[in-house]
């Protein structure tokens, strides 16, 4: 397999991976992709506001219930009080329910005030209708409770609308800054690409098209139809790893199949969307593949494991757990850190340049297991059972797996999660061969960030790896982990680790 060349965090300028081919201009590279680095942090998924959106729209159903129940009423007694709180329940869903169907929460829709004054009255009436039902079948009549649904309805009106002004003015400027948009990648220069180009066109605020990239360099022109042909598809690969590109698209007619399967090769390991434009004339796909870019239907190849909420979520998780463990470790942390000092002279913190998410480098903390003269920093040699180079107190720290703890700062720093398929050092080898040299499949496990922990690890698959069968059982559940992720398997993993990793005979 090829191991594509390598881009990322400043480590150190002595460390670079052997590999790598020096840039020429590295202070105004590093520059230009710490900038874009921090435009990628700024933009947001579409997905995730609207479902926020939706959440918010549930709380105020929710407060406008209890505002109404603030306003002076005959209603007394805490059995009133009970049915007026059912109601309201009922009728909130039910309002948030037709909001979600009469397609509120699509982002045209969002950002046009005028769209949204027409969608809101009709859910909020059905909410209220449900609402004086509820109290019906309750029996609960009076003029307090004919007069409580409207209360709640003008309340939830007031409450809805505003928040549609402020949220229309805020999608518009994050629409007009492309905070929103898609940024896509479109492979094959050709009348192909250019009617796909075209309709993408139509949407300006969902979709930038960033740039073409066809190995046919010297066979087709630099700009096509005001877009620029920005390089082959390994520059492609190569920029995917410096900046965020959320699709890329692969343009080719359909008829040129070894050439569609080459470059989907190439790129498979990029974390994004990858999927073929198509018409789709004579062909068949599962109905789960078929998908739209714009107006353009599509083939989804491959799809970025964790994205949207399932991004976000993990990362909440991270940073959570991250901080509390770093709370509560931090007196044996501080422990760790003299007996260190006080064992071998050198730093505590051994700093490793190893490889993680986008398969960029990264800088990696552990505590110091071994001499300072003795560190092996891009993993030539692995360490092994009785390693001479292991100070005393790394013995320990080793077997107990506590040299790890330093990672929980990888983790709140954003480089690494606390579960996910453990980084490697740039030169570590299975057989005297590189790891992505052994596995054609070993860059798909730099798609997500890399943990402190994983399922290889608390299936036994740690410590040395001498043989490619080795190496080839950790990468496989790596892709089994990120292909079944999910909150509830990290902390099975977590607790695997504890029970079963703790004293474990592969860490050595």
């Amino acid at each position: 397999m090829t191991f594509f060349p390598l881009s990322g965090k400043s480590i150190d300028p002595a460390v670079q991976h052997p590999l790598q081919t020096p840039p020429a201009a590295p202070t105004e590279r590093r520059s230009s992709a710490r900038q874009r680095s921090r435009g990628d942090k700024r933009r947001l998924s579409s997905l995730v506001i609207v479902s926020i959106v939706q959440a918010s729209d549930l709380v105020w159903l929710l407060f406008a219930g209890l505002l109404a129940m603030s306003m002076p009423s005959p209603l007394r007694g805490l059995r009133a009080g009970g049915s007026v709180l059912l109601a309201t329940l009922t009728g909130s869903f039910v309002a948030a329910a037709f909001l979600s169907r009469a397609q509120t929460y699509q982002l045209p829709s969002l950002r046009s005030l005028g769209k949204q004054m027409q969608l809101l009255p009709m859910p909020l009436l059905g909410g209220g209708c449900s609402m004086m039902v509820c109290l019906f079948l309750m029996r609960e009549v009076g003029p307090g409770f004919r007069r409580w649904p409207f209360l709640w309805l003008m309340f939830s009106a007031i409450l809805l609308i505003a928040s549609r002004c402020y949220l229309s003015r805020l999608l518009g400027r994050w629409m007009e800054s492309g905070r929103l948009a898609r940024r896509v990648a479109v492979i094959g220069a050709g009348e192909f690409s250019q009617e796909f180009i075209e309709r993408l066109r139509s949407e300006p605020h969902a979709y930038t098209v960033v740039g073409l990239y066809d190995d046919r360099l010297s066979r087709i022109p630099q700009v096509q139809d005001g877009v620029k042909v920005r390089g082959t598809v390994q520059d492609l690969l190569e920029r995917s790893r410096e900046e965020q590109i959320d699709l890329i698209v692969i343009a080719l007619p359909l008829r040129a199949v070894a050439r569609i399967s080459k470059i989907l090769e190439q790129v498979s390991s990029a974390v994004a969307d990858i999927c073929l434009a198509t018409d789709f004339v004579g062909y068949r796909y599962r109905s789960s593949q078929i998908s739209s870019v714009g107006s353009n239907p599509v083939v989804l190849l491959e799809e970025r494991p964790l994205k949207d909420w399932r991004a976000a979520s993990k990362s909440a998780f991270d940073i959570v757990l991250a901080s509390l463990m770093l709370f509560v470790a931090s007196p044996l942390l501080a422990a760790i850190a003299v007996a260190i000092r006080l064992d071998s002279p050198g730093p505590v913190l051994f700093r490793q340049p190893r490889l993680g998410f986008n398969n960029r480098l990264f800088t990696c903390y552990k505590f110091r297991t071994m001499h300072h003269a003795m560190t092996d920093l891009m993993g030539d040699r692995q360490a092994t059972r009785g390693d001479a180079r292991v100070t005393r107190v790394g013995k320990w720290l080793r077997a107990l797996s506590l040299d790890e703890l330093p990672q929980l700062l990888n983790v709140l720093g954003g480089d690494m999660s606390v579960v996910g398929p453990r980084p490697h050092p740039p030169n570590t080898k299975a057989d005297d061969r590189l790891f992505a040299d052994v596995v054609a499949n070993y860059a798909f496990r730099h798609r997500v960030k890399p943990g402190i922990t994983g399922w290889a690890q608390v299936n036994g698959w740690r410590g040395e790896t001498r043989t490619l069968d080795q190496i080839e059982n950790r990468v496989a559940c790596d892709l089994a982990y990120i292909e079944n992720w999910s909150i509830w398997f990290d902390l099975r993993i977590m607790l695997l680790t504890v029970t079963r990793e703790i004293l474990s005979r592969h860490a050595f």
